[in-house]
């Protein structure tokens, strides 16, 4: 199944006794992100899944991914696509850990960035009903400032305490798709999620000098990027601030992200 990440194009070459399996769990979870250009792949990972541990010894060594849990194989697909794509674009574009949505109408993006823990996937999850989902992970944007789709897998942690998460389709939540147009970032938000924050959403606009630190802070390859703080900066400048939102639950950033993106259109 060929694939595409943040323009970069991949072949999953499915394997081992399991290979059917497999491949239809990939081809359901990865389908919003399903390549139909005709450029040769940039990557191609082989993994394999396989019935036993014995099955596995034997063909291991072929694959860049392999195991005998169907759970833990498609949960570890997931962060190398993504590795493999933000250091295929590493200076080509700049990237945040974030969640990207759009307004369907008029296509302007929202990056709500953050460390792991502030919630970005259950942010996707809930409001990507209302908004085009654009990723719950990497927000990748261009040099002309347009928000690259990567409509990845949303990774759910089904039973609690697992260290494994379900890798679901943004379909099978009712998601939003992207369509062929532009999405232009108008808004950039620092995701600030306190569990016993009291009321509604609090949105405080930061100076250039206290967004920057927390910008750097979730990007990724920045040591890349010629003069970076310069370009962080001239980032918040295009978008008119960063947004720092502290909240509780992720519903309360409907309104929040509603009223920004119609300010900023």
């Amino acid at each position: 199944m060929r694939v595409e990440a943040l323009q970069v194009a991949f072949e999953v070459v499915c394997t081992g006794s399991r290979a059917a399996e497999l491949l239809h769990a990939v081809e359901t979870a990865w389908d919003r992100c399903r390549s139909h250009t005709g450029e040769p792949p940039t990557h191609r990972v082989v993994v394999l899944l396989e019935n036993d541990d014995e099955a596995l010894a034997a063909s291991a060594g072929e694959a860049d991914l392999f195991g005998t849990d169907l759970t833990t194989v498609m949960d570890r697909l997931s962060p190398m696509v993504t590795r493999l794509a933000i250091t295929e674009r590493a200076g080509s574009l700049t990237m945040f850990h974030a969640c990207g949505l759009a307004d369907p109408r008029t296509g302007a993006a929202a990056v709500l960035f953050g460390p792991s823990g502030t919630g970005k996937t259950t942010l996707a999850r809930t409001l990507g009903r209302d908004y085009v989902y654009l990723s719950d992970e990497t927000a990748g944007v261009s040099s002309d400032r347009l928000l690259v789709p990567y409509p990845k897998p949303l990774s759910i942690l089904t039973v609690p305490g697992s260290p494994l998460k379900e890798q679901v389709s943004p379909g099978a939540l009712g998601l939003r798709s992207t369509e062929p147009r532009d999405y232009p970032l108008r808004v950039l938000v620092q995701l600030n999620r306190v569990p016993d924050h009291e009321g509604a959403a609090q949105v405080d606009l930061l100076s250039t000098v206290d967004a920057l630190p927390e910008m750097i802070s979730q990007a990724s390859f920045t040591s890349q990027m010629e003069q970076p703080l310069h370009h962080m900066a001239a980032l918040v400048h295009h978008v008119g601030g960063v947004r720092r939102v502290t909240y509780r639950e992720a519903v309360q950033l409907g309104p929040v992200v509603r009223d920004l993106l119609a300010e900023a259109s």
